[in-house]
């Protein structure tokens, strides 16, 4: 049998990060659109924290630094629980419009699938 790599293969997922009315919506690659968070104008700057864990961002100068700077603070495992877990968002307006962060994040492959391996059947 053939040696398995030591890091699991893994997917790139593209999301999207949106600041619309306060609040910090997220949309997975499926377009489902959900509430994860506020954005809140503070005297230091724009600071983020999500509704789920404790999960924060420092004040930065605007609301598109606010976002690069939760970006790597979320992990394609904690989002996609939010986006199995909640309900679709719905927001008055045009979200092109609003600050945005498109990203990628790593879906992990179960161990023995990245190379053509077949799953075990039990």
């Amino acid at each position: 049998m053939a040696d398995e790599p030591d890091t699991p293969a893994a997917l790139e997922r593209p999301f999207r990060l949106i600041v619309a009315d306060r609040r910090v919506l997220a949309q997975n690659p499926a377009g489902k659109l959900i509430d994860i968070g506020e954005i809140a104008h503070e005297p230091q700057g724009y600071a983020i924290r999500l509704d789920v864990d404790a999960i924060a961002t420092a004040p930065e100068p605007d609301s598109q630094r606010a976002l690069a700077a939760l970006r790597p603070k979320l992990s394609f495992d904690y989002l996609d629980g939010l986006f199995t877990s909640m309900a679709d968002a719905h927001v008055d307006g045009l979200l092109d419009a609003c600050p945005q962060l498109r990203f990628t994040l790593d879906e992990p492959i179960p161990r023995g699938l990245g190379a053509g391996g077949q799953p075990h059947r039990f």
